[in-house]
């Protein structure tokens, strides 16, 4: 049985729309950090704002896990 994932499926998860609450979750950390993070560049800036809010795509946040994990192993 293949267990890949389908490619329209992949496509969509890749460009799909994180917003603050969902990072938040995924770093364990609380919104003022998550700001005081972006702010001081340390955490990636969001794509665009919609209605005030910040939203990033979700390949771009996985990129700057992936990269954060790199910089703990060197």
């Amino acid at each position: 049985m293949n267990n890949a994932i389908p490619p329209i499926e992949q496509y969509i998860e890749e460009n799909r729309n994180v917003r603050k609450p969902e990072i938040q979750r995924l770093l364990h950390i609380s919104r003022a950090t998550l700001g005081r993070w972006i702010k001081s560049g340390k955490f990636i800036q969001p794509i665009m704002r919609q209605n005030g809010r910040a939203i990033w795509l979700f390949k771009d946040v996985q990129q700057w896990l992936t990269e954060q994990k790199i910089k703990e192993q060197a």
